[in-house]
């Protein structure tokens, strides 16, 4: 017969796997499957801080400790991130405003998500997983002429939704393997901002995963390669903790829209065990962040990510 277990060895169980769990996270530099561990730095520092509180009730105070000290560990990169980066010396530049949304292919209800875009115009809306039923809704949206949406049936479809012309727009393929994005160019009050639209693979197993690190790696080597101001922005499968994304970061010379702001999760945003921010908007050292948010639910597991945003310096001529 098996033994029932009590509350004390159900908390011990918890501690002894969140402490493996952060073994992981911690070997996320080696790659899958360590890096997957790295994205839930959130969810450990709130359960340790649980695990903590259950353990002085139980009166255990070593293990006590030790959660205590996992809760703070997994705490402090997101306290980190809340401190915003100095100042751009120059933000009086025009303002524009950008969108991110994945519209999940499979999500058949297209209204809430145009209602909310009605509600909240932006001047660049990225949009992934699209399909022919979305494309044709999008393209009835008269407060964006200019349009380029690469239609699948899978989740990869992508698009650019623009109150200006677009102008070099093109496909590209950073992994070899057919997963389109989109780069262009529009311009600004005079100034040309360079954007690239992406959507990587979800990395749930190994060949994935290289093929997402290949396609962020190839992004940021364009991006790296352009001049002027630039944005970045999609469903990246990518977490700020993960060291992907500092080497993301660091290669693009981009940075990231929403530092400066307590964790804002835009996948599974509903339900907090598995909640991550994966949706990003990334901008060049050019470009100012006035300030970035993440939307409502608009009937995908993905919530829309919208950041206004100003050039670092007016366009002389």
């Amino acid at each position: 017969m098996i033994r029932r277990l009590d509350v004390r060895e159900w908390v011990r169980i918890a501690l002894g796997g969140l402490c493996l769990a952060t073994l992981f996270a911690l070997a996320a530099p080696l790659g899958w499957p360590f890096e997957l561990f790295s994205h839930f730095r959130p969810q450990y520092a709130a359960a340790a801080l649980i695990l903590a509180l259950l353990l002085v009730l139980l009166r255990r105070p070593w293990p006590a400790v030790l959660a205590g000290l996992l809760a703070v560990f997994h705490a402090l990169p997101a306290m980190q991130r809340t401190v915003a980066d100095e100042p751009v010396a120059a933000c009086s530049g025009p303002e524009f405003t950008v969108i991110t949304a994945n519209l999940q292919f499979s999500n058949h209800d297209t209204r809430p998500f145009l209602a909310w875009l009605a509600a909240h115009p932006a001047d660049l809306v990225v949009v992934q997983e699209v399909t022919t039923a979305w494309a044709g809704e999008l393209s009835r949206v008269a407060t964006y002429p200019h349009q380029e949406l690469l239609v699948r049936e899978d989740p990869y479809g992508i698009g650019v939704l623009s109150r200006w012309p677009l102008e070099a727009i093109e496909p590209e393929d950073f992994a070899g393997d057919g997963l389109p994005s989109l780069s262009g160019r529009v311009a600004i009050g005079g100034a040309p901002l360079r954007f690239l639209a992406l959507h990587t693979h979800w990395p749930i197993v190994p060949s994935l995963a290289r093929a997402r690190d290949e396609s962020l790696g190839a992004a940021a080597e364009l991006l790296r390669s352009g001049q002027g101001p630039a944005v970045a922005l999609g469903d990246l499968n990518l977490t700020v903790y993960s060291p992907e994304f500092a080497r993301l970061l660091t290669a693009s010379g981009l940075r990231d829209s929403m530092h400066g702001a307590w964790w804002r999760p835009t996948w599974m945003a509903g339900f907090w065990p598995l909640a991550l921010r994966i949706d990003h908007v990334l901008v060049s050292p050019a470009v100012c962040v006035e300030s970035t948010e993440v939307g409502p639910s608009i009937g995908s597991d993905h919530r829309p990510v919208i950041a206004r945003l100003r050039l670092a310096a007016p366009v002389t001529s």
